[in-house]
């Protein structure tokens, strides 16, 4: 529409009329022609008549302004409260963006492993392994390496409670103190502690202290996946709970009888393999390769490393190790190789007699107890004890066969002789249990029950109590190697979720409840631990008294049983 057609002095009345500065995007806007309001129609049919209502306008912004906020705030996560707060007098020794480095140690199946922790203003960030610490040599795992995420991990138990409700600390010592007080006519016949496997010299001791004072309580340690077939047989051995150690840069000829020792499968795993690593190298000691023979029914790290490798049924290599210790001249052994392997178990076997001393028999942790009485017992008429191979006192302080009494506190908790039950630590038995063992049912008819783990569990969803635990990086403890080191574990930050370690939850069972961490574990070692005390330094070697460099007669703790018939094996010895 040109200007002609316009009413100009219509418009220009009607802007006469208004105050402040007006927009518009044509003349015919400002003239409310009515070509212009059938465009606006057509154009916005559904807010046409908003156009010219501030009211619906304001209205309407003011719907959509909620909702974007709404929105916003739905995909928000509530943080929780932190004081920042400045240095008054920055710490000498840290300095922003560079890294300080702790020794420290982290368990796992009951065997602790040295570990350097990187932390970047007083937050740990990467954990690798101590090169001072004999049980890593600087390597680490990756149980190790993840560990780390855990720390941060924000499902992370952060409240003590009953029955779901919040608790203060002082109320679950009072509780305990009550449950405990109970038991004190019976001498603790109705009292059962449940701990992971315990290498921490001075938690043992708190608990020991307690047994004591409770000579009718029991102590039960359990892991998922339990060593009770190593430990068997070497008490079958040697009368008594022991700890192989192997030495790989020692030894030339090794056979492996269903055992993955490069791997995690074996708590010195990382040492293991940076030990065999050594003697395999071409480029610097071609002349000192040494040769690995593994028999195995499942392909591992070991076997994909091995010279020769025999796959078998994992039912066949008890058979197969009797055959190799019958053709060496074990005594009182005797049996025939499974189908297929007789030239194997012939050419094996007169290579480990070829290098008496420097050979090396390793049984897998999943063989029964039968085939590491037979390791122990080669390697004794080999003359490998001593020179590859060493006994030393298991890491945990307080060995047994965890399977056995597991399975006796299901049977008397299920016949009501246990009214307090405390649970300490990750295993998680009513998920890990045997599922015939019904150990959830069990458990639920136990009077008092607690719980105290990093995450509400299975286990800490049927108990009444649950008391949140600190990770290894926010506490004070002790821990033991395979090999008798003694590390301390100190921590790197304050526990963020308030939690409490092993420690100061065992104390509760005690007079002791108010000791902190780091209390507990400096009187330990400054009064009953004395004796092999370490050093300053977080890593000190505790010196255990060696078992048995060999046994008298290990093969007579051996049956002796007929080889098993079995298929022959896929791949012929040549």
């Amino acid at each position: 529409m040109s200007a002609e057609q316009l009413d100009l002095n219509a418009i220009r009345a009607k802007l006469a009329g208004t105050s402040g500065p007006q927009y518009w995007r044509s003349l015919e806007a400002v003239a409310e022609t009515p070509e212009f309001k059938e465009f606006l129609h057509r154009e916005f049919p559904a807010n046409a008549s908003e156009w010219n209502d501030p009211v619906g306008r304001r209205g309407f912004l003011k719907l959509m302004s909620a909702s974007l906020a709404l929105a916003g705030v739905s995909a928000c996560t509530v943080q929780p409260d932190e004081l920042i707060v400045p240095y008054v007098r920055q710490p000498e020794e840290i300095v922003p963006g560079k890294p300080l480095f702790f020794a420290t140690a982290a368990s796992l199946g009951g065997v602790a492993t040295g570990l350097l922790v990187e932390s970047h203003e007083g937050r740990p960030t990467k954990i690798e392994g101590n090169p001072d610490h004999p049980a890593s040599l600087g390597g680490t795992d990756l149980f190790a390496q993840a560990s780390i995420l855990s720390l941060y991990d924000p499902d992370r138990s952060n409240t003590i409670t009953e029955l779901g409700q919040v608790r203060p600390w002082s109320g679950f010592v009072a509780a305990t103190r009550g449950a405990l007080s109970a038991q004190t006519a019976s001498g603790g016949a109705g009292l059962r502690i449940l701990t992971e496997t315990v290498n921490s010299p001075a938690l043992a001791a708190q608990i020991q202290r307690i047994l004591a004072a409770h000579p009718q309580a029991k102590w039960i340690q359990w892991e998922p996946t339990t060593r009770d077939n190593a430990r068997a047989g070497a008490r079958a051995a040697f009368g008594e709970y022991v700890e192989p150690v192997y030495d790989f840069t020692k030894a030339d000829v090794i056979l492996s009888l269903d055992g993955d020792f490069l791997a995690a499968e074996n708590a010195f795993g990382v040492k293991y393999a940076r030990a065999f690593a050594s003697r395999r190298r071409l480029d610097t000691a071609p002349d000192r390769m040494s040769r690995l023979y593994v028999a195995e029914a499942t392909p591992s790290v070991t076997g994909g490393r091995a010279d020769h490798r025999l796959p078998m049924k994992a039912s066949q290599v008890e058979a197969f190790a009797r055959a190799v210790a019958a053709r060496l001249g074990v005594t009182g052994v005797t049996g025939g190789a499974p189908a297929g392997a007789e030239a194997a178990v012939a050419a094996i076997a007169a290579d480990l007699a070829a290098h008496r001393g420097t050979s090396l028999v390793v049984a897998g942790e999943g063989q029964p107890a039968a085939v590491h009485a037979l390791a122990h017992a080669m390697n004794d008429l080999l003359g490998n004890a001593g020179q590859t191979v060493t006994y030393m006192a298991t890491p945990e302080v307080v060995p047994s066969e965890q399977h056995a009494a597991m399975r006796q506190l299901v049977v008397d908790m299920d016949a009501g002789r246990v009214q307090t039950l405390l649970v300490i630590g990750e295993a998680n038995p009513v998920f890990t249990a045997p599922a015939d063992w019904k150990f959830a049912e069990a458990l639920q008819k136990v009077a008092w029950r607690a719980h105290s783990g990093l995450f509400h569990d299975e286990t800490a969803e049927l108990c009444q109590w649950h008391v949140p635990s600190t990770h290894f990086l926010e506490m004070w403890s002790d821990a033991r190697s395979i090999d008798g080191t003694v590390s301390i574990v100190q921590p790197l930050i304050q526990p963020m979720y308030g939690g409490k370690s092993p420690h100061e939850v065992v104390a509760t069972l005690s007079d002791r409840a108010e000791q902190s961490g780091y209390d507990i574990v400096r009187e330990f070692w400054m009064t009953a631990g004395s004796s092999t005390a370490p050093a300053s330094a977080p890593v000190a070697a505790a010196a255990p008294a060696p078992a048995p460099t060999a046994a008298a007669t290990p093969a007579a703790a051996v049956p002796v049983v007929a080889a098993t018939p079995a298929a022959p094996f896929a791949k012929q010895w040549r």
